[in-house]
């Protein structure tokens, strides 16, 4: 009976003992991608696995070398910043596997410039901006040339300088070879016609006034209801004051400062609606360098916020 008893308690423990024997510990680590290339922003999944098979304790932990640069999460790599990182899988008791990653910068797809023709009188500067696609494109690397610096020049800001009588084009590239042009003009600064606009020497940031060449400040004293900021062109318009506008807003405004010196305006809407007032005067040879310093100012401040 007691035989039989250790027979029966043996065929109970031999499967438990077998199959503790065949339980083994993970041997290596293997990853679907050990070099993996992102763009900002982008994200990609590294699968991890183990061998052999019937390992014990499978579970795998993921770190990286510099979460600035990359997040991981259940093997889904983020891309945070340009730079280089190393993703780690690790099992339970330490076998590990590594991915390298680089992460590059959004390149430019497109650059847009403010305006594709223009004219500034010799002497005078404009100023060009430029848009890029997609807009979170770093800009860093932009320059900023000019086909004829005999006739205009640029700087690395895009103001471009009138230098003498002349047609030059302005280019932005990207150093990925994605570029843009703007023709502009230069005209003769014809000095020696009458000049009863006197502009203080030195305008300071705020309450600088300047009397323009059109009795303009006057008329839009007159006139207040017909503008935004009726004194545009003798104040610098502070942040704290054009922040609440909406784009609309700021681009009327704008539009304001530039009927005031005769722009011309080629959208009928507008056209009609400035002919409309007893203060426009028409100036088909309106160039952007007639605005006035304080003009000039409040147009690229106005400018950020449509």
């Amino acid at each position: 009976m007691k035989k039989l008893s250790m027979i029966f308690c043996l065929i109970i423990a031999v499967p438990f003992m077998l199959c503790s024997c065949f339980k083994e510990e993970v041997a290596s680590v293997s990853l679907s991608k050990t070099e993996l290339t992102l763009t900002v922003g982008d994200s990609a999944v590294i699968e991890a696995s183990v061998l052999p098979e019937n390992a014990e304790n499978k579970g795998i932990e993921w770190t990286t070398s510099d979460s600035n640069i990359v997040t991981v999460s259940d093997g889904t790599v983020k891309a945070k910043a340009e730079g280089n990182a190393v993703v780690t899988a690790k099992a339970e008791n330490g076998e590990k596997k590594s991915c390298n990653v680089t992460v590059k910068n959004k390149e430019i797809n497109s650059i847009t410039l403010s305006d594709s023709t223009v004219s500034v009188k010799a002497g005078k500067k404009i100023q060009l901006t430029a848009k890029v696609q997609p807009v979170d494109a770093p800009t860093d690397g932009l320059k900023w040339v000019s086909s004829d610096e005999e006739i205009a020049v640029v700087n690395s800001e895009g103001f471009v300088t009138g230098v003498k009588q002349g047609v030059v084009n302005i280019i932005c590239k990207s150093d990925n070879g994605k570029e843009a042009s703007c023709t502009v003009t230069v005209k003769a600064d014809n000095s020696n016609k009458a000049n009863n606009t006197k502009e203080s020497s030195n305008p300071s940031e705020q309450g600088t006034t300047v009397t323009n060449q059109k009795p303009q400040s006057s008329s839009a004293e007159e006139h207040k209801s017909d503008f935004i900021f009726y004194d545009s062109s003798v104040r610098k318009l502070t942040q704290s004051e054009i922040s609440n506008l909406t784009d609309e807003q700021a681009q009327e405004a704008i539009n304001e400062i530039y009927a005031r010196n005769g722009y011309v305006f080629k959208d009928a809407d507008l056209k009609a609606y400035f002919s409309s007032k007893s203060w426009y005067a028409p100036d088909p040879n309106f160039s952007t360098s007639d605005l006035n310093p304080i003009e000039s100012y409040n147009v690229a401040l106005l400018s950020q916020y449509r």
